[in-house]
């Protein structure tokens, strides 16, 4: 019975998490550039063997029976492209096809991010609002004369018909992943690299829209709920269960 209360409880603890990933999807459905998220389930059973192949000598000690619990211990982005949406404002920059902006921001360092939706800072810095300076292909912030200004498919940007500066399109090196910071933005722990321009092209006066796909996302929330209050009427049956048996049962004999 006490095995019961366990599986329940751990089911608990991951749709907990499950739903406070889709919450934040949700609640990222109008955040440019954001990308949606999922959690991965594992049992312990995967675990073992994974400890078990990976452990010299193939140490096979047993570890008692019962059911393999399952959890949430991972996290998978969805990386696909949002949908494009036309704005006809000048700082607003949509990258189709691969690649990222590179923000040097104040609060993480270098950043990723899908979101052009820029401006001009009182310096005639292009920037990403509440989060820092828009680099170029040097990694220094980009300084405009004005806001009067073109943009290239390449991410050439033109101040009356010169070319002023490039931006930066980074892409993370083969086998490594950016890994979300939150509101549109990725952590860059591995090393990058300038992206190929045959692979995007820079879009202006367009934003990317969040990928999050807000009936599928309703959709999963309400199951995960579900699933929630069957495990937590499972703890409460198994409590009540142990309780007879205590006073009950033992009593008896």
């Amino acid at each position: 019975m006490i095995r019961g209360i366990y599986a329940a409880a751990a089911a608990v603890f991951s749709q907990q998490k499950a739903l406070n990933v889709i919450s934040n999807n949700m609640t990222n459905a109008s955040t440019a550039g954001f990308k949606s998220q999922t959690t991965v389930e594992s049992s312990f059973g995967e675990h073992l063997v994974s400890r078990l192949s990976s452990s010299e000598g193939g140490n096979s000690r047993p570890v008692g029976s019962g059911a393999f619990i399952t959890v949430n211990d991972t996290e998978y982005t969805d990386f696909s492209q949002g949908t494009l949406e036309i704005t006809e404002r000048s700082a607003d920059m949509a990258i189709e096809g691969e690649g990222y902006f590179l923000i040097d921001s104040e609060k993480y360092g270098e950043v990723f991010t899908r979101n052009g939706g820029f401006a001009l800072d009182e310096d005639n810095c292009l920037v990403l609002p509440g989060v820092g300076k828009v680099l170029n292909q040097s990694k220094r912030s980009i300084t405009l004369d004005s806001g009067s200004f073109s943009v290239t498919g390449e991410g050439t940007i033109l101040e009356n018909g010169k070319e002023t500066d490039d931006l930066f399109i980074a892409v993370p090196d083969a086998g490594s992943a950016p890994e979300q910071a939150g509101e549109g933005l990725f952590f860059i722990k591995d090393q990058y690299k300038k992206a190929s321009g045959e692979n995007y092209k820079i879009i202006q006066g367009a934003l990317e829209k969040s990928n999050t796909n807000i009936v599928r996302e309703m959709s999963r929330i309400i199951a995960g709920q579900n699933n929630y209050q069957s495990c937590i009427q499972m703890i409460k049956m198994s409590d009540k269960i142990n309780e007879i048996t205590v006073n009950q049962i033992g009593r008896i004999g």
